[in-house]
C-alpha cells in the first residue's frame, strides 16, 4: 500500500503544473529514496517472500 501511494504522489508531482522541472526532479529523487528506504527495511524480515521490492517489469 505504501508503494502504491509513493506511486501516485509521484504521478501527482509530475503532472503539477505549479512545480518547476528542477522540483518536480527533487520530488522524483525523494520518493526514489524513499523506496530505497523499503528495500532497506528488509534485513527486519526473516523470510524473503516479506521482504519489499521494485517493480518487475516484463518478468512476468
Amino acid at each position: 500500500m505504501l508503494r502504491d501511494r509513493l506511486r501516485v504522489l509521484e504521478q501527482n508531482s509530475n503532472s503539477n503544473k505549479k512545480l518547476n522541472d528542477e522540483d518536480k526532479v527533487n520530488m522524483q529523487q525523494y520518493i526514489a529514496r524513499c523506496y530505497g528506504s523499503l528495500t532497506t527495511f528488509n534485513v527486519l524480515f526473516k523470510n524473503k517472500e516479506h521482504w519489499f521490492v521494485g517493480e518487475k517489469i516484463g518478468s512476468e
